[in-house]
């Protein structure tokens, strides 16, 4: 029995259907993860899960957990790892970070007081990213928010 016109041509389309699944969709996430994210003062926009944290806080940040404060800590888990390219200007945002699977959010005054409405949602945040360096910081890189879900593509 010869196959139909129809049959053919449904099996061509399967078969180039399942060539580009397999050869570019792969292609296309690597191509996302190979843009590099630069630090303040550049504005970044990533999506992902934002999630509450309990970490020491002063007087020693957990090396005397008895007497430390312990404070809540908003972290945004990515969607996909991001990569942060070093500035040589700063003595601070001087080193180059691969595979950031998530960052700590730093929420302004004004947009402090409702973030918690965004707990355990997929949003995207947009602000500066720095290098966490001080003793509040609880990841290796810190994003000083600006808007919570503006307007525009992530930029992950």
């Amino acid at each position: 029995m010869k196959p139909d016109h129809s049959s053919v041509l449904l099996l061509r389309v399967c078969s180039i259907t399942l060539f580009l699944a397999v050869a570019v969709l792969p292609i296309a996430s690597t191509a996302q993860q190979q843009d590099w994210l630069s630090y303040y003062p550049a504005v970044a926009r990533l999506q992902g899960k934002l999630i509450k944290v309990q970490k020491y806080d002063k007087p020693s940040y957990g090396e005397n957990p008895d007497k430390d404060e312990r404070i809540d800590v908003a972290i945004l888990i990515l969607q996909s790892p991001v990569r942060v390219k070093a500035s040589s200007a700063s003595s601070v945002n001087n080193e180059s970070l691969t595979n950031i699977s998530f960052v700590q959010a730093i929420f302004p005054p004004e947009i402090a007081k409702d973030h918690a409405q965004y707990f355990d949602q997929q949003i995207v945040l947009a602000g500066n990213l720095v290098r966490g360096h001080k003793g509040e910081h609880f990841t290796d890189v810190v994003m000083q928010v600006k808007a919570v879900n503006p307007t525009g593509k992530p930029l992950y």
